[in-house]
């Protein structure tokens, strides 16, 4: 395998700077296209909700460190009870959405704070009124279904989810600089694989390394353009 000399790659690079801000142009280009063209914008709502370990209408009940950690394993459950089609098909149909249950599955997302009672569901939508609506009802159709199933009334709304005033999707400016950052890559990447496999040679130190004699001397390149003037003076 031929090995790179950094510094004829560092002046490839400069020869060829014009094609790599080429690149960078065309990347960046059609990136802020889609994002401003293509591209829906995303609202996100959250809900944060705290599962209690003991049932909240017995006044007898107390929490111990058994009934906290049960409670604890028992989150992984919740978060799938949030996203179950029976959970989804009530929203749906309270909400009068026109959505799939699959569909809908997909803009929800049920996470658990780390080693705390407390799940986060979070809906992403097109509307932000939307948004907001679909996240409160699952908290609502959840708690009640939780109630059923273990007959508990042990699931309370920690934070109320807001409506979304600004769009989760990366901001433009933000996106500008990722497509510059990846047309730069793409540009250089593409150089450093064409002159990998550019076998001609270009200075008068490439002859001498890949043949190992010594150059005497070197012959100016001219045009025709330029070889004319210079007769034309003489």
């Amino acid at each position: 395998m031929e090995e790179i000399n950094l510094r004829d790659l560092f002046n490839y690079y400069k020869s060829k700077i014009v094609y790599i801000i080429l690149v960078v142009i065309i990347i960046t280009g059609c990136g802020v296209l889609y994002k401003t063209l293509l591209e829906k914008p995303k609202y996100e709502s959250t809900t944060s909700l705290i599962l209690a370990g003991f049932n909240q209408n017995d006044t007898t009940s107390s929490i111990d460190n058994n009934e906290l950690t049960i409670n604890q394993k028992l989150v992984s459950t919740y978060q799938q009870i949030a996203k179950s089609d029976k959970v989804l098909s009530q929203v749906i149909k309270e909400l009068k959405l026109d959505y799939k249950l699959e569909d809908l599955a997909d803009h929800i997302t049920v996470s658990s704070v780390t080693d705390t009672e407390i799940i986060e569901i979070t809906v992403f939508d097109t509307n932000a009124k939307r948004a907001h609506k679909i996240v409160s009802k699952i908290a609502e159709v959840f708690s009640e279904e939780v109630k059923e199933i273990y007959n508990v009334s042990n699931v309370s709304i920690l934070d109320e989810a807001r409506i979304a005033k600004e769009k989760s999707n990366l901001s433009l400016t933000k996106s500008i600089i990722i497509f510059i950052a990846v047309g730069t890559i793409l540009g250089l990447g593409i150089i450093t694989v064409y002159f990998y496999f550019d076998t001609t040679i270009k200075t008068s130190e490439q002859i001498e390394a890949k043949f190992d004699i010594p150059v005497l001397g070197s012959i100016p390149n001219f045009d025709n353009k330029g070889s004319k003037k210079k007769r034309g003076r003489k």
